[in-house]
C-alpha cells in the first residue's frame, strides 16, 4: 500500500470469497540455505536464509507461550511439541546456534476472570499453572527455553514501548486506555500481512480484545479495528502505573515488547499455534514494525496446525477436552510424540484411539527391531564370517538411499511424517534380511546391522524419541534408567530376584511344579515389567530379555489387564444370560403369562393373554408378538424336559417338574 493511499478497514462480509494477496516479503541477506520452510507471511515454502554476522550458523527464535489459567491440553503439545522437534532438527541436525526465547503471558482477561471465579488473586492463579505448564512440557520432554519472559516482571518495558508507538504516531490515548492506530499504520505499512482477508472481521477483532474491553472499548476508539495497547484497570483488576493512569498492558503488546527487548527489531523466526494468526500475530507485527519503522520485523512465521479431537474442535462443551496429564494417563511422553511426528507439523490433525494405535503399531515396530539388533549384536561373535554377498549390498543400498531421502524431506519443511515412514521401510527390509539369514542359516552381517541401528537411533535422537544425542552411543530407545549410583539402580531387581529366588526354592521343597510356573510367569509378568525388563518367551525352554520404559511396560500391563478384565467379564455375563435362560426354560409355556397380572387380566385355556389389565382385549399385532414369545417358550420348555429325561428315563414328556 502506498503512503497516499487511504486505507480502508470494512466488514470482510462485504468482500466475501475474495481472497486478498500476501504483501511482498522481503526476502533476509544472508546465506541462503538448502532448508524450505513454510512460511506464513507468504503462504508457501521459501529457502531460509540466515545471517552469519561472525556468529556461525545463528539465529532468533521467538515462541508464543500459553496463558497460564488453567490445565495444558492437547492443543499445546500439539503446538509445542511440534516446534521442538523442529527446535532439536535445526540445532542437532542442521547445526545452528539458537536463541530460543518464549513467553508467559500471566496477565490477561482470561486470568483475572478465572482468578475471581476462584476467589485468589491472578498471581496465585498463575503461577500454580505455569508450574503445572512446565511439569507437563517436561514430561512431554520438551526442551526449556534459553530465555523466559512473564508479562508481570516486563510492564515497565512494555510501558515504554507504547509510549515509542504513540511517539511515531501510531496509537493514540482515550480515557486511560492507549489504542493502535490501524488506519494511521495502514496509511505506510501493511496491516494483516498473515491473513489479509481478516484484516475488518468484526468478531476477530473484538475476541482478540478480551471478554473484560471488548464492549467497553468501543466507545473510546476512532475505529472498531483499532486494538488495546495498554487498558485502563476497572475495579477488582491488577494495576501498575503508567503516564495514562493505572493500567494493565493490552495481550497483543506483551509479546512484541519481550521479543524485542531481548531479540532485537529482526528476529529470525517466530513460532505459534495457527489459530493466533489474527488478529494476535498480526498485531504484535504492526505493533513492532510501528515501534522500529521497519517493513518486516520477523523473517519467518511458522504456525503449528489445528488439532481435532474424533474430528471435532476440542472444547468443553463438546466433552472432548483432553488435558496432557490426561492423555499420558493412556499413552506414554514418547509415543504421543511419535504421533506428532508421524503428521505434517503445519497441517491439521486429529486425535483419536484409531490415530494414537497406528503410533503406538509404529514405536512397537521399531522397539522390536532394536531389540533384535541388541540381541544379534550381543550373541554373534564377531569371528563369525562378515565377507559381504549381494545381500548385504542391497541392505547398504537400502540403508544409503533412506539416509539420502531422510535428509530431503527433513528439508522440506521439516517433514517428519515421511522420514519416518522412509526408517519403517529401512527396518522392514531390515527384517527380510535376517530372516533370510536365518533361513539359510548364515549370520547377519555385524557392523551392517550396527549401522542401521545406530543411524535409525541418531534420527530419533534428533527428534527427541530417544535419550542420547550422539550416533553410536547407544542403539534403540534407551530403557529410562538413570546414570546413578549402580547399587541404587540394581537394588530392586535384586531384591526381585532374591524373592524369586526364595518363592521357587520354597515350592521346589514342596514338590510343587504348578506353582513354580505360577512363580516364574509373575516375574515375568507383574514384577520385572515395572523394572524396565521385558521377557518373550521363545520355546518352553528359551527366552529373550530387553531393556524397555518403564512408563511403557506400565501401561502395556495396565491394557493386558483391562482386555482380560473385560473377557472375564464378558464371559461371567455370558455365563449369567445362560443361566437366566435355563431358569426360564423351567416355566412352561401355560405358565409363562399367567403371574403378569400387572399387564393383563384374562387368559385362554393355553395360558395367552387375551384382554389387558384394563379390560381390553388384545390387538391382533400385541398377540402376534405374544405367540412367538409363547412358541419359543415352548420350544425351551421341551429342550429342558428332554434333558431331564435323559438324565432320569422315568420322567415321561407329559410330566413337568412345575
Amino acid at each position: 500500500m502506498s503512503e497516499n493511499s487511504s486505507p480502508k478497514l470494512e466488514s470482510t462480509t462485504a468482500t466475501a470469497g475474495t481472497k486478498k494477496p500476501f504483501p511482498q516479503w522481503i526476502k533476509p541477506k544472508g546465506k541462503e540455505t538448502e532448508l524450505l520452510i513454510n512460511n506464513s507471511l507468504t503462504g508457501g515454502k521459501v529457502p531460509f536464509v540466515f545471517n552469519e554476522n561472525g556468529n556461525g550458523r545463528s539465529l532468533t527464535w521467538y515462541a508464543c507461550g500459553p496463558t497460564v489459567y488453567d490445565a495444558s491440553h492437547m492443543g499445546h503439545a500439539r503446538t509445542y511439541i511440534s516446534f521442538d522437534i523442529i527446535r532439536r532438527i535445526m540445532k542437532n541436525y542442521l547445526g545452528f546456534n539458537i536463541q530460543y526465547v518464549m513467553n508467559i503471558t500471566d496477565i490477561d482477561d482470561k486470568i483475572i476472570i478465572r482468578a475471581n471465579e476462584n476467589g485468589i488473586s491472578h498471581s496465585d492463579l498463575s503461577k500454580k499453572w505455569e508450574t503445572a505448564f512446565f511439569e507437563d512440557m517436561k514430561l512431554l520432554n520438551v526442551l526449556p527455553p534459553d530465555a523466559l519472559t512473564r508479562v508481570t516482571e516486563y510492564v515497565p518495558q512494555i510501558v515504554e514501548y507504547v509510549e515509542k508507538i504513540i511517539s511515531n504516531g501510531f496509537a493514540y490515548e482515550s480515557n486511560g486506555s492507549v489504542y493502535f492506530d490501524t488506519a494511521a499504520f495502514s496509511k505506510v505499512h501493511d496491516y494483516g500481512k498473515l491473513e489479509p482477508n481478516s484484516v475488518g472481521n468484526e468478531k476477530l477483532a473484538a475476541e482478540g480484545e478480551g471478554s473484560l474491553t471488548a464492549t467497553t472499548a468501543v466507545s473510546e476508539k476512532r475505529s472498531g479495528f483499532d486494538f488495546a495497547l495498554w487498558k485502563k484497570s476497572k475495579p477488582g483488576e491488577p494495576v501498575w502505573n503508567s503516564p495514562w493512569g493505572e493500567g494493565r498492558p493490552g495481550w497483543h503488546i506483551e509479546c512484541s515488547a519481550m521479543a524485542s527487548d531481548i531479540l532485537g527489531g529482526n528476529i529470525d523466526i517466530h513460532s505459534g499455534g495457527s489459530d493466533l494468526k489474527f488478529p494476535h500475530h498480526d498485531n504484535e507485527l504492526a505493533q513492532s514494525e510501528a515501534f522500529y519503522g521497519n517493513r518486516q520485523w520477523i523473517n519467518y512465521f511458522v504456525h503449528s496446525g489445528h488439532l481435532l479431537i474424533d474430528g471435532l474442535k476440542m472444547s468443553k462443551s463438546l466433552k472432548n477436552f483432553i488435558t496432557i496429564k490426561q492423555a499420558l494417563e493412556k499413552y506414554t511422553s514418547r509415543q504421543m510424540r511419535m504421533f506428532f511426528i508421524l503428521h505434517k507439523y503445519d497441517k491439521a490433525m486429529n486425535y483419536s484411539p484409531e490415530s494414537m494405535g497406528y503410533a503406538i503399531e509404529m514405536e512397537k515396530t521399531f522397539v522390536e527391531f532394536f531389540h533384535t539388533a541388541k540381541q544379534i549384536l550381543r550373541d554373534s561373535p564377531l569371528s563369525l564370517p562378515q565377507f559381504w554377498t549381494q545381500a548385504e549390498k542391497d541392505l547398504n543400498k537400502h540403508l544409503q538411499s533412506a539416509n539420502e531421502q531422510v535428509h530431503q524431506f527433513i528439508l522440506d519443511n521439516f517433514n517428519t511424517s515421511d522420514a519416518l515412514k522412509t526408517l519403517s521401510d529401512l527396518v522392514n527390509k531390515t527384517n527380510v534380511y535376517i530372516r533370510t539369514c536365518t533361513e539359510q542359516k548364515t549370520n547377519p552381517r555385524l557392523n551392517l546391522i550396527s549401522a542401521i541401528a545406530e543411524y535409525i537411533t541418531y534420527i530419533f535422537s534428533v527428534f527427541g524419541l530417544t535419550e542420547s544425542s550422539t550416533a553410536g552411543s547407544m542403539i534403540g530407545f534407551g530403557s529410562g534408567a538413570g546414570k546413578g549410583n549402580i547399587e541404587e539402580e540394581m537394588t530392586p531387581i535384586l531384591n526381585a530376584l532374591t524373592q524369586f529366588r526364595s518363592e521357587v526354592r520354597a515350592s521346589a521343597i514342596a514338590k510343587d511344579t504348578t506353582a513354580i510356573l505360577k512363580t516364574c510367569d509373575n516375574l515375568r509378568d507383574e514384577i520385572l515389567p515395572l523394572l524396565g525388563i521385558k521377557i518373550d518367551d521363545k520355546s518352553a525352554t528359551t527366552a529373550m530379555w530387553k531393556f524397555e520404559d518403564k512408563e511403557t511396560l506400565k501401561k502395556e500391563m495396565e491394557q493386558k489387564k483391562e482386555i482380560e478384565k473385560k473377557k472375564q467379564a464378558d464371559k461371567e455375563e455370558k455365563e449369567r444370560k445362560l443361566k437366566e435362560k435355563f431358569e426360564k426354560s423351567k416355566i412352561s409355556p401355560q405358565q409363562l403369562f399367567i403371574n403378569e397380572t400387572d399387564k393383563y387380566s384374562k387368559f385362554n385355556e393355553l395360558g395367552m393373554p387375551t384382554h389387558d389389565k384394563e379390560g381390553v382385549e388384545i390387538t391382533k399385532s400385541q398377540l402376534k408378538k405374544l405367540q412367538k414369545e409363547y412358541d419359543n417358550q415352548t420350544k425351551e420348555h421341551n429342550n429342558y424336559l428332554k434333558s431331564l429325561q435323559q438324565s432320569s428315563p422315568t420322567l415321561t414328556s407329559t410330566q413337568s417338574p412345575q
